[in-house]
């Protein structure tokens, strides 16, 4: 099977690309030029910036399946910017539409919880989509197109729709990166209220769903992805408390919500375990080890 990942060396493309070429795959993995990789001989490498996808087909070929997880903008104030979103969905269907023309058998694009908007209760894939954020109303528009487009060559389309995915490797920027080196270091933690509903998934557990997804007959569309193990922000705090031994002083409500309001992560999962057969395998307890484990392997190096 041959498989084509745009975002190669994003936090979750470089974890796919990995299995996948463990499963003995025909791997070609896009990057931005100068950010090459060299995960395994039996993957290729093409360093292509968005704006260029229009000959993206041309030097990956044809494929059994392409992998979309490039984007520009997904963290801080360029989710509000409005232009720079514009050219996200330019250069990604861009994109689809040259691995269109070399041939491909099936396309899966990266969506996000940003696509729903504000919901205070569980989300389905059924749930109407009010996006409040640039970055969401991008990502809904590129997969409607997308779907569209699909549609009209009778190829195969999926979406999984992430909504808080966390791991060794992830931005160190993120609530749980932040929060554990601030226990680890006995600093106090400023926090919001964390009332809202959260739901963490492990990056290997969001990996095994996308090799589902490439691979497995399952109908077109957004599948959810999340643990189903929904419970307030707090809990989890607590648990990471725990597991550091930490003297931290958590100073809920240190951080006010965004003017946007508090956003809930409290996703409906039943189809993605419907479809593809698939369960969670990582407890967040198990994740948070993990996690531990590469902060001191990076320190004692």
């Amino acid at each position: 099977m041959k498989i084509v990942i745009t975002g190669a060396n994003s936090f979750i493309g470089n974890e796919l690309a990995k299995r996948a070429v463990e499963l003995g795959w025909d791997v070609v993995l896009v990057v931005r030029k100068g950010r090459s990789m060299n995960i395994s001989r039996c993957s290729r490498t093409v360093e292509l910036p968005m704006e260029e996808y229009d000959h993206l087909g041309q030097l990956t070929g044809p494929c059994d399946c392409f992998v979309h997880l490039a984007w520009n903008g997904t963290r801080g104030e360029s989710r509000i910017d409005a232009a720079r979103q514009r050219k996200n969905v330019e250069y990604s269907l861009r994109g689809v539409r040259s691995m269109l023309s070399s041939g491909c058998g099936r396309i899966i694009s990266a969506g996000s919880q940003a696509e729903y908007g504000p919901h205070s209760e569980q989300i389905s894939e059924e749930s109407g989509c009010r996006p409040n954020t640039e970055y969401g109303k991008a990502k809904l528009s590129f997969y409607e197109r997308l779907a569209a487009l699909c549609t009209q060559n009778s190829i195969a389309y999926k979406e999984p729709r992430f909504f808080s995915l966390y791991g060794p490797g992830d931005f160190s920027g993120t609530m749980i990166l932040s929060v554990l080196r601030d226990m680890l270091a006995n600093r106090p933690c400023r926090l919001s209220e964390c009332k809202q509903m959260w739901d963490y998934l492990f990056v290997d557990d969001a990996v095994d769903g996308l090799i589902r997804l490439c691979k497995d007959p399952c109908p077109d569309g957004v599948y959810n992805f999340g643990s189903g193990d929904a419970r307030p922000l707090r809990e989890y705090v607590e648990d990471m408390a725990r597991l550091t031994q930490t003297k931290s002083e958590l100073l809920y409500g240190a951080i006010p919500y965004p003017p946007t309001g508090m956003v809930s992560i409290w996703p409906d999962v039943s189809k993605l375990k419907r479809e593809l057969h698939w369960e969670p395998k990582v407890s967040f307890e198990e994740g948070i080890q993990s996690i531990l484990r590469s902060i001191t392997e990076e320190s004692n190096p």
